[in-house]
Protein backbone atom coordinates (compact mmCIF):
# COMPACT_ATOMS: atom_id res chain seq x y z
CA UNK A 1 0.00 0.00 0.00
CA UNK A 2 1.54 3.36 -1.39
CA UNK A 3 -0.48 5.80 0.97
CA UNK A 4 -0.14 9.85 1.21
CA UNK A 5 3.54 11.45 0.24
CA UNK A 6 4.31 13.81 -2.71
CA UNK A 7 1.26 12.18 -4.65
CA UNK A 8 -1.04 12.11 -2.01
CA UNK A 9 -3.88 9.85 -1.74
CA UNK A 10 -3.47 5.38 -1.73
CA UNK A 11 -3.25 3.10 -4.57
CA UNK A 12 -2.17 -0.51 -4.59
CA UNK A 13 1.45 -1.15 -6.35
CA UNK A 14 1.81 -4.80 -7.03
CA UNK A 15 5.19 -6.12 -6.81
CA UNK A 16 6.48 -9.86 -8.23
CA UNK A 17 9.66 -11.25 -8.38
CA UNK A 18 10.18 -13.33 -11.85
CA UNK A 19 12.91 -16.28 -11.37
CA UNK A 20 13.94 -14.94 -8.40
CA UNK A 21 14.01 -11.53 -8.94
CA UNK A 22 16.28 -8.87 -9.55
CA UNK A 23 16.53 -5.50 -11.40
CA UNK A 24 13.50 -3.91 -11.04
CA UNK A 25 11.16 -3.22 -14.29
CA UNK A 26 8.93 -0.26 -13.33
CA UNK A 27 5.63 -0.75 -15.54
CA UNK A 28 3.24 2.49 -16.18
CA UNK A 29 -0.60 2.12 -16.32
CA UNK A 30 0.42 -1.34 -13.66
CA UNK A 31 -3.84 -1.97 -13.14
CA UNK A 32 -3.52 -2.72 -17.45
CA UNK A 33 -0.58 -4.95 -17.56
CA UNK A 34 -2.23 -6.69 -14.47
CA UNK A 35 -5.43 -6.86 -15.53
CA UNK A 36 -6.76 -5.83 -19.29
CA UNK A 37 -3.41 -7.39 -20.62
CA UNK A 38 -1.50 -9.38 -18.51
CA UNK A 39 2.32 -9.06 -18.84
CA UNK A 40 3.01 -11.01 -15.44
CA UNK A 41 2.95 -14.65 -17.42
CA UNK A 42 4.85 -13.34 -20.67
CA UNK A 43 7.50 -12.08 -18.47
CA UNK A 44 7.70 -15.09 -16.31
CA UNK A 45 8.07 -17.14 -19.83
CA UNK A 46 11.47 -14.65 -21.19
CA UNK A 47 13.02 -15.57 -18.29
CA UNK A 48 12.84 -19.28 -18.42
CA UNK A 49 13.70 -19.49 -21.61
CA UNK A 50 16.41 -16.98 -21.19
CA UNK A 51 15.63 -14.47 -23.35
CA UNK A 52 15.71 -11.59 -20.38
CA UNK A 53 17.48 -12.31 -16.51
CA UNK A 54 15.41 -12.58 -13.80
CA UNK A 55 13.45 -9.35 -12.43
CA UNK A 56 11.28 -7.68 -10.02
CA UNK A 57 7.72 -6.32 -11.61
CA UNK A 58 6.39 -3.63 -10.39
CA UNK A 59 2.93 -2.32 -11.21
CA UNK A 60 2.07 1.34 -10.64
CA UNK A 61 -1.17 2.25 -11.30
CA UNK A 62 -2.38 5.43 -12.70
CA UNK A 63 -4.51 7.45 -10.65
CA UNK A 64 -4.82 10.39 -12.82
CA UNK A 65 -2.80 9.61 -16.28
CA UNK A 66 -3.04 12.74 -17.99
CA UNK A 67 -2.06 14.67 -14.41
CA UNK A 68 0.74 12.06 -13.72
CA UNK A 69 2.38 11.50 -17.29
CA UNK A 70 2.61 15.41 -18.07
CA UNK A 71 5.98 16.07 -17.72
CA UNK A 72 5.03 15.78 -13.97
CA UNK A 73 8.33 16.27 -11.49
CA UNK A 74 6.57 15.17 -8.72
CA UNK A 75 5.64 11.55 -10.10
CA UNK A 76 9.40 10.64 -10.51
CA UNK A 77 10.44 12.42 -7.01
CA UNK A 78 7.61 10.21 -5.29
CA UNK A 79 8.95 6.98 -7.09
CA UNK A 80 12.55 7.55 -6.06
CA UNK A 81 11.58 9.37 -2.63
CA UNK A 82 8.95 7.10 -1.38
CA UNK A 83 8.11 3.54 -3.96
CA UNK A 84 11.60 2.68 -4.32
CA UNK A 85 12.32 2.53 -0.66
CA UNK A 86 8.85 0.66 0.10
CA UNK A 87 10.17 -1.68 -2.94
CA UNK A 88 13.37 -2.60 -0.80
CA UNK A 89 11.72 -2.43 2.56
CA UNK A 90 8.99 -5.22 1.17
CA UNK A 91 11.06 -8.34 1.67
CA UNK A 92 10.90 -8.99 -2.08
CA UNK A 93 13.98 -9.79 -3.87
CA UNK A 94 14.67 -6.18 -6.03
CA UNK A 95 17.98 -4.17 -7.38
CA UNK A 96 16.37 -0.87 -8.16
CA UNK A 97 19.76 0.38 -8.79
CA UNK A 98 19.69 -1.23 -12.18
CA UNK A 99 15.66 0.32 -13.18
CA UNK A 100 13.82 -0.04 -16.35
CA UNK A 101 11.01 1.94 -16.69
CA UNK A 102 8.19 1.37 -19.33
CA UNK A 103 5.56 3.72 -20.62
CA UNK A 104 3.23 4.07 -23.47
CA UNK A 105 1.64 6.83 -25.03
CA UNK A 106 2.02 9.46 -21.88
CA UNK A 107 3.58 7.30 -19.60
CA UNK A 108 6.07 7.22 -22.72
CA UNK A 109 6.36 10.54 -22.47
CA UNK A 110 7.06 10.33 -18.40
CA UNK A 111 9.42 7.96 -18.72
CA UNK A 112 11.54 9.86 -21.22
CA UNK A 113 10.53 12.88 -19.19
CA UNK A 114 12.26 11.55 -16.35
CA UNK A 115 15.36 10.03 -18.29
CA UNK A 116 16.36 13.60 -19.21
CA UNK A 117 15.73 15.34 -15.70
CA UNK A 118 16.18 12.37 -13.30
CA UNK A 119 18.97 11.06 -15.17
CA UNK A 120 20.52 9.64 -11.75
CA UNK A 121 17.33 7.48 -11.34
CA UNK A 122 16.56 6.79 -14.96
CA UNK A 123 19.23 5.38 -17.42
CA UNK A 124 16.97 2.66 -18.87
CA UNK A 125 13.65 2.89 -20.62
CA UNK A 126 11.30 1.04 -23.04
CA UNK A 127 9.45 2.97 -24.72
CA UNK A 128 6.25 2.72 -27.10
CA UNK A 129 4.28 4.82 -28.72
CA UNK A 130 5.37 7.88 -26.73
CA UNK A 131 3.26 11.00 -26.54
CA UNK A 132 5.84 13.06 -27.98
CA UNK A 133 3.12 15.77 -29.29
CA UNK A 134 2.59 16.88 -25.59
CA UNK A 135 2.76 20.26 -24.49
CA UNK A 136 1.39 21.69 -21.26
CA UNK A 137 -2.55 22.26 -22.06
CA UNK A 138 -2.19 20.14 -25.51
CA UNK A 139 -3.99 17.35 -24.33
CA UNK A 140 -7.18 19.36 -23.96
CA UNK A 141 -7.14 20.98 -27.27
CA UNK A 142 -9.31 20.22 -30.21
CA UNK A 143 -6.60 18.99 -32.14
CA UNK A 144 -3.50 17.46 -29.37
CA UNK A 145 -1.50 16.39 -32.28
CA UNK A 146 -1.32 19.81 -34.18
CA UNK A 147 1.45 21.77 -32.31
CA UNK A 148 5.07 21.90 -32.42
CA UNK A 149 6.97 18.65 -33.60
CA UNK A 150 8.31 16.88 -30.74
CA UNK A 151 6.70 19.55 -28.40
CA UNK A 152 8.24 19.75 -25.03
CA UNK A 153 10.48 17.22 -24.75
CA UNK A 154 12.34 18.32 -28.26
CA UNK A 155 12.57 21.95 -26.05
CA UNK A 156 14.51 19.97 -23.37
CA UNK A 157 16.53 18.55 -25.63
CA UNK A 158 17.71 21.33 -27.64
CA UNK A 159 19.13 22.84 -24.34
CA UNK A 160 21.65 20.09 -25.08
CA UNK A 161 21.84 17.53 -22.25
CA UNK A 162 24.67 14.69 -21.73
CA UNK A 163 22.70 11.31 -22.61
CA UNK A 164 25.78 9.41 -22.79
CA UNK A 165 24.52 7.49 -19.85
CA UNK A 166 20.87 6.66 -21.13
CA UNK A 167 19.85 3.67 -22.55
CA UNK A 168 16.52 3.75 -24.47
CA UNK A 169 14.42 1.97 -26.49
CA UNK A 170 11.61 3.21 -28.96
CA UNK A 171 8.71 2.25 -31.41
CA UNK A 172 5.61 3.33 -32.59
CA UNK A 173 3.46 1.88 -34.04
CA UNK A 174 3.15 1.76 -38.17
CA UNK A 175 -0.16 3.06 -38.75
CA UNK A 176 0.18 5.61 -36.20
CA UNK A 177 1.24 8.00 -39.04
CA UNK A 178 0.46 11.73 -37.02
CA UNK A 179 2.52 10.33 -34.27
CA UNK A 180 5.75 8.98 -36.70
CA UNK A 181 6.90 12.91 -36.96
CA UNK A 182 7.32 13.96 -33.41
CA UNK A 183 8.72 10.26 -32.25
CA UNK A 184 11.27 10.65 -35.14
CA UNK A 185 12.12 13.75 -34.04
CA UNK A 186 12.56 13.10 -30.03
CA UNK A 187 14.36 9.70 -31.63
CA UNK A 188 16.88 11.69 -33.57
CA UNK A 189 17.62 14.21 -30.31
CA UNK A 190 17.82 11.53 -27.77
CA UNK A 191 20.62 9.78 -30.53
CA UNK A 192 22.14 13.50 -30.96
CA UNK A 193 22.73 13.61 -27.08
CA UNK A 194 25.02 11.11 -26.91
CA UNK A 195 22.30 7.74 -25.79
CA UNK A 196 22.62 3.94 -26.91
CA UNK A 197 18.91 4.00 -28.65
CA UNK A 198 17.11 1.39 -30.47
CA UNK A 199 14.34 2.29 -32.69
CA UNK A 200 11.37 0.03 -33.67
CA UNK A 201 8.04 0.18 -35.58
CA UNK A 202 5.85 -2.29 -34.87
CA UNK A 203 2.99 -3.32 -37.74
CA UNK A 204 0.14 -1.49 -35.30
CA UNK A 205 -1.66 1.49 -34.26
CA UNK A 206 -1.69 2.79 -30.84
CA UNK A 207 -3.04 0.00 -28.97
CA UNK A 208 -1.51 -2.49 -26.04
CA UNK A 209 -2.00 -5.38 -28.13
CA UNK A 210 0.41 -4.19 -30.39
CA UNK A 211 2.55 -2.74 -27.49
CA UNK A 212 3.38 -6.13 -25.62
CA UNK A 213 5.61 -7.83 -27.87
CA UNK A 214 7.97 -4.91 -28.12
CA UNK A 215 7.60 -4.19 -24.43
CA UNK A 216 9.49 -7.76 -23.47
CA UNK A 217 12.01 -7.32 -26.09
CA UNK A 218 12.72 -3.41 -25.26
CA UNK A 219 13.21 -4.32 -21.67
CA UNK A 220 15.17 -7.26 -22.38
CA UNK A 221 17.26 -5.05 -24.45
CA UNK A 222 17.81 -2.35 -22.25
CA UNK A 223 18.67 -4.83 -19.40
CA UNK A 224 21.47 -5.97 -21.58
CA UNK A 225 23.49 -3.00 -21.37
CA UNK A 226 24.77 -0.47 -18.90
CA UNK A 227 23.73 2.57 -17.80
CA UNK A 228 24.39 4.95 -15.09
CA UNK A 229 22.96 2.88 -11.75
CA UNK A 230 24.77 0.01 -12.67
Amino acid sequence: RWTGGLLGGRRTVRVHPVGGGGPVVLLLDGDDWLHLHPAMTAFESAVAGGDMPPVTLVFLPARDRTTEFGCRPQLWEAVRDELLPLVVDSGVPADPGRLVVAGQSLGGLSALYAALRFPDLVARVACQSASCWWTPGSAELADPLGGPVGGFLAGLLREGPDLSGLRIAFDVGEHERRMLPHCELVESLVSGAGATVRVARSPSGHDRAGWRHALLRDVAWALAGSGRRS
